[in-house]
């Protein structure tokens, strides 16, 4: 999950914002190219967006110096627009050199913890948890001294800082952060968001990763509510809540509930990934062993079969993901009597196996 960050967008909202502050000499056109620069990255111009950032910084650096907090604003926006790039090491450079301005400047707490923020999700995105850890600390530290605990911003620290833990398997420190974070959503009357719905989601995932779930099961619960409300795209999150939700009532045999949970995720997947997708033989396979479990034999059958061929196109015939779905389809061929078709799966699979035995063992 990725919380949102502070965007190009919120943070040209201060220029315009702090404009009347500027001096004459400062306003040398300098906005204005700024201005350019976001409309040209709406609209997918990334090659003049970014001629137009640099463009930008080099007028304020030019007529103001390269210490002011117009300077930081854009190093931060060109920042952000690298990092949506996947240009990490150039991103990372001006992050640094923002927040160095934004924590010289007197009065600016709120953009020196936001910039931390966003650098700190860059971090997380590079794998440098440590880092990120470290800067959401700092910035969770700056709300609490300015009495901002329960901003937008914050919140943002908080989720972050929670799922680089959880990211770690740190649960019992995500744990708390998620809780305070979902208390200050209900407190504020903003529950039904994205953002809300996604720290349910994590939260969720973190009892069922301890087999807690009777208290993974009414967080899924509330999430896939809000997802319905706010009609958001199906994402990632809202599959996890299904998906687990529905395990969560197969365990407990309440097969009916599952079913529609299960079918919806397939549908998802087979919607955004197309039908040949190894996360689909997945999908069809857990709906395939409900059907198995309900007894649906005749509706089990084709998903098992599905399943592996889908695998099979994908990993390869000899691949022992083949062979655990030949071995489950062989297991409900015996459940409906169909002894011959079964022992024929069953060989393929145990050959499979000596296969991948026999190639472990020589190290190819």
């Amino acid at each position: 999950m990725r919380f949102s960050k502070l965007s190009a967008a919120a943070f040209c909202s201060l220029v315009f914002f702090f404009c009347s502050l500027s001096t004459h000499a400062q306003q040398m056109g300098w906005e204005k190219v700024a201005s350019a620069a976001s409309v040209a990255r709406q609209r997918g111009d990334l090659v003049e967006a970014e001629t137009l950032y640099k463009q930008s910084l080099a007028l304020q650096q030019k007529t103001m110096g390269p210490n002011r907090w117009e300077v930081a604003i854009t190093l931060n926006n060109l920042a952000v627009f690298y990092q949506d790039e996947y240009r990490y090491a150039e991103a990372e450079s001006l992050y640094k050199q923002s927040l160095a301005i934004w924590e010289k400047v007197p009065g600016r707490e709120v953009q020196a913890a936001s910039s931390m923020n966003n650098f700190a999700a860059l971090y997380h995105e590079e794998g440098k948890d440590v880092e990120g850890a470290s800067l959401y600390n700092r910035a969770l530290g700056i709300w609490k001294k300015i009495n901002r605990t329960d901003s937008p911003e914050a919140l943002v620290s908080l989720c972050g800082l929670a799922e680089i833990y959880s990211a770690q398997t740190r649960f019992d420190d995500a744990e708390p952060l998620y809780k305070q974070a979902l208390s200050i959503w209900g407190k504020n009357g903003q529950m039904q968001s994205p953002d809300a719905q996604n720290a349910l989601t994590h939260l969720a995932n973190i009892y069922y990763s301890r087999g807690s779930y009777s208290e993974a099961e009414p967080l899924y619960a509330k999430a896939l509510v809000i997802e319905n409300r706010i009609v958001s795209t199906e994402t990632p999150e809202t599959i996890t809540s299904l998906n687990n939700l529905a395990q969560i009532y197969r365990s407990q045999s309440r097969y009916s509930e599952a079913e529609p949970l299960l079918a919806r995720v397939l549908e998802i997947r087979e919607k955004r990934l197309g039908p040949d997708h190894i996360d689909v033989a997945a999908s069809v396979s857990n709906l395939a062993l409900l059907y198995n479990c309900e007894g649906k034999y005749a509706q089990a059958e084709p998903l098992y079969k599905k399943a592996v061929e889908i695998r099979e196109k994908i990993l390869g015939p000899q691949h022992p993901d083949v062979a655990q779905s030949l071995q489950m389809y062989a297991a409900l061929l015996r459940q409906e009597g169909k002894i011959a078709e079964a022992q024929k799966l069953e060989t393929q699979a145990e050959r499979i196996q000596i296969n991948a035995t026999q190639k472990m063992g020589s190290g190819s």
